[in-house]
């Protein structure tokens, strides 16, 4: 089941994309929701990845696990996990700007008032 969920986030992140360039906006509501959703799934990505860090150090210590013959290595894997948080983390801090801001952004329905 947990697979699942992964492969299921990640379907959902593509049919986003498909549903934008099928459909674009059509309000900056549509934008602050999506934002919203964005920035909540980059929120919790730190902790995802430091579970999944837990969950290969928890094998490693039962001695279940070994590098491949290409030389991989658990200390990539480790750094890599490491790189990923931050950068989800800096990702979380982008999102929350953009939600913020486009807040503050309303559709123009009328027209300019004459002078």
């Amino acid at each position: 089941m947990t697979l699942q969920y992964a492969l299921d986030a990640s379907q959902a992140h593509t049919e986003l994309v498909r549903a934008l360039v099928e459909s674009p906006l059509e309000y900056p509501l549509e934008a602050y929701r999506i934002l919203s959703g964005l920035a909540r799934s980059a929120h919790e990505l730190p902790q995802l990845l430091e579970l999944l860090e837990g969950g290969i150090d928890r094998l490693r210590a039962a001695g279940l696990l070994e590098t491949d013959f290409r030389g991989a290595s658990l200390e990539d894997f480790h750094a890599g996990l490491a790189a990923a948080s931050e950068a989800s983390q800096a990702l979380e801090r982008g999102l929350d700007q953009a939600y913020r801001a486009i807040g503050h952004v309303s559709y123009k329905e009328a027209g300019e008032p004459e002078l």
